[in-house]
């Protein structure tokens, strides 16, 4: 009985893609290891809402620096100072919705973070900007609460890019008495270090 070529042809097209498939699913991923100190910086942009008893607004900002520093307690968990935020323009000149947050941040799988923090938060003149500190107009609030998530898309021995989401609220306390109330959701590129 004579096997048609076509048989042939199939026969080792299939034998071809099992051995690939098999030869790729026996490399066993590295896992990730995350000890020590922790360093990282995010860039991206946004939507900021600012609310007060005179004004309310929602633009479209950028979030520069967004930088964490903290410590791996577990493989999985680490303790971090935040410093997430927002860049907005006031009569002219920008100005910083920003806030100083204590923060955990879990791995929920090895590449997939969420984070949570609270905080003061920091409504002040750009550091570019300002000219005479005495003249600045520098306010703080409580709370400042930051949740975030993330997923890292590439590393690099201790070196790690994501991409995160940060949803910050914040309240400053102006110097007419009245309240400042910010939302920002940004989405970021961070570079870190674990």
């Amino acid at each position: 009985m004579a096997t048609h070529p076509m048989n042939k042809i199939l026969l080792i097209a299939f034998t071809v893609l099992t051995h690939t498939s098999f030869a790729q699913t026996s490399v066993e991923p590295q896992p990730i290891e995350r000890k020590g100190f922790v360093f990282g910086l995010g860039l991206g942009a946004g939507a900021l809402s600012l609310e007060n008893n005179k004004s309310n607004s929602t633009t479209l900002s950028l979030s520069v620096p967004n930088i964490k520093v903290g410590y791996m307690i577990t493989k999985s968990f680490a303790l971090l100072a935040t410093f997430p935020g927002a860049i907005y323009s006031y009569k002219g000149n920008d100005r910083g919705f920003e806030a100083f947050t204590l923060s955990g941040q879990y791995w929920v799988t090895e590449r997939y973070w969420v984070a949570c923090g609270m905080g003061l938060t920091f409504d002040a003149p750009a550091f570019y900007t300002i000219k005479d500190p005495a003249t600045a107009e520098f306010y703080t609030g409580f709370p400042a609460l930051l949740v975030a998530t993330g997923y890292e898309i590439y590393r690099k021995g201790k070196f790690v890019l994501d991409i995160q989401y940060r949803f910050f609220y914040g309240q400053s306390n102006l110097s007419d008495g009245s309240v400042r109330t910010g939302i920002s959701n940004m989405l970021l590129l961070g570079v870190n270090w674990y």
